[in-house]
């Protein structure tokens, strides 16, 4: 018994030491779209290094819960953790957008440039899109100094809210987001 209790401080220790030194915090989190309009004065090239662009966007971030025991998603709309401020814009390929974000995360608030590949239209039923994004992010608060939002995106002909057309899957995005603070 005193080897399994000396064990147990080992391990809380190693956690404890671990945490300690931790420079990275990962988020999982959905999106879901609230309104989509044409681009504003938010959208200027200035401000996200294209042009062309064709939708402006804002998003509610939602953090989700699974099981423990295998990952599987049994909550996709816990509590809102976040809101996301986007531009869209063209591409010479038109399977892919530039994709520009304002947001916040918690208390972290971040911008950041990447862009969205569309990977099956009508697909896994026709009106639905299988869509993949990733935005590098900077000017993050909070002593991060970098990130990376990545998406598993799920679009239909219903672009607004949490109901799907056709219905039964959740849009818009799963995202995974990594924060890095200097070590």
């Amino acid at each position: 018994m005193k080897a399994l209790f000396a064990l147990l401080a080992v391990a809380a220790q190693v956690t404890v030491a671990a945490q300690a030194g931790r420079v990275e915090d990962i988020y999982i989190a959905r999106s879901i779209r609230e309104s989509r309009i044409a681009p504003t004065d938010f959208c200027t090239r200035t401000r996200t290094g294209f042009g062309s662009q064709i939708y402006e966007d804002r998003f509610t971030m939602q953090s989700t819960a699974t099981r423990a025991s295998d990952g599987l998603m049994t909550d996709d709309n816990v509590n809102t953790i976040g809101r996301l401020h986007t531009c869209m814009g063209t591409t010479p390929d038109s399977k892919t957008t530039n994709f520009y974000a304002e947001g916040v995360l918690g208390a972290v608030t971040f911008t950041g440039n990447g862009e969205c590949l569309t990977v099956r239209p009508d697909y896994p039923e026709p009106g639905l899109e299988v869509a993949r994004c990733f935005l590098d992010l900077r000017d993050l608060s909070g002593g991060y100094i970098g990130g990376q939002l990545t998406t598993n995106t799920m679009r239909s002909r219903q672009p607004i809210g949490v109901i799907t057309d056709p219905p039964g899957y959740t849009q818009n995005s799963i995202a995974t987001i990594r924060l890095w603070k200097r070590r």
